[in-house]
């Protein structure tokens, strides 16, 4: 997302999030909040049951938030924020809890938030193997041809096939 018009953050329904995070902007919201998001998921610390988590405040500010009072930007970087926080509570949902029920809803979410034309292929390929739609998810994997996503694919659907998801 390219616009580099100001927003007046005071008047943005987002402000609590950019104070939470100390955001001047909305590519710096994500930004900030990547950063708070890496560092949970690389402590095995991201856990959707903590509540108390900032990336679930943030979250939960980003989806009860008026859209209709959103920058473009602002409209571009909170689907973005929202896919990421639903693309690792699938797998919060998958190895932390074995929960498949969670992992479906969260799942479908992501796919609900991802923006067009994002890059990431693994939000739906576990989309498929959380539903046990293996046809589709080898269909789906075969397109999957960039690193490092297209090695995460084979060793998800080898671990898929030997052991299951749950």
């Amino acid at each position: 997302m390219g616009s580099k018009k100001k927003i007046n953050i005071k008047k943005s329904p987002l402000k609590e999030a950019y104070i939470l995070l100390d955001a001047k902007d909305p590519g710096g919201l994500d930004t900030k909040y990547r950063e708070k998001d890496q560092i949970l998921m690389k402590s095995v610390s991201w856990d959707y049951k903590s509540p108390t988590l900032l990336i679930h405040k943030i979250k939960d500010i980003l989806e009860h938030a008026e859209i209709s009072g959103l920058s473009a930007d602002e409209k571009y970087w909170r689907l973005h924020i929202l896919w990421s926080w639903y693309h690792h509570a699938i797998s919060c949902a998958v190895w932390r809890y074995h929960d498949q029920a969670k992992a479906q809803v969260f799942a479908k979410q992501a796919l609900i938030y991802q923006p067009e034309n994002h890059p990431n292929k693994i939000t739906r390929l576990l989309y498929f193997l959380v539903h046990d739609k293996l046809a589709e998810a080898e269909t789906w994997q075969k397109g999957i041809t960039t690193e490092p996503e297209k090695t995460t694919a084979i060793r998800l659907m080898e671990e898929y096939k030997i052991n299951g998801l749950f």
